[in-house]
């Protein structure tokens, strides 16, 4: 039988794992990586103020080497409802255990943060402003149901432009 300490060590010791998953592991300067989450229409009947249908978060190695010290260049799309989709470039940097990232043309901000070995969270942040710095902004509004999205690892050749 378990005493209490030793059933917390064994809690603990489950914890560990998703806890000690850095997100240098999801997203760094040498590896590309595809992220994604499309909702099922259930879903979205069920969170029928939710705008984002699709969205995606890549990073392709190439795109980040000219980049200054640890900071990556990433590429958020997202789709809304009857919408096309939107894309943009967001430079993210590392921040203790997450990435703190911004669009473009002081487009808006969010944090990346690690949800388990092949999910992370978008999170925090502002509204997002996508657009070419000197057109008209096409703003996805972070209301409640879209505050944050759990992305999904996926195979490369999903996140592909």
């Amino acid at each position: 039988m378990f005493t209490k300490t030793g059933l917390f060590g064994v809690i603990l010791l489950a914890a560990l794992p998703a806890a000690a998953q850095s997100i240098s592991q999801h997203f760094s300067k040498g590896s590309d990586s595809c992220y994604q989450r499309l909702y099922s229409a259930s879903h979205l009947a069920s969170h029928p103020v939710q705008k984002v249908e699709a969205i995606q978060l890549s990073h392709v190695t190439t795109d980040s080497f000219s980049r200054p010290g640890t900071e990556l260049a990433l590429q958020l799309a997202v789709r809304l409802r009857g919408s096309s989709t939107w894309q943009t470039p967001v430079a993210c940097s590392p921040r203790g255990s997450k990435l703190s990232c911004a669009l473009k043309c002081d487009g808006g901000r969010f944090d990346v943060v690690v949800k388990n070995a092949g999910s992370i969270l978008i999170t925090g942040g502002s509204d997002l402003y996508f657009y070419d710095c000197d057109g008209k902004p096409r703003i996805l509004e972070r209301l409640p149901d879209d505050k944050v999205f759990m992305l999904h690892r996926q195979p490369l050749a999903s996140c592909r432009r």
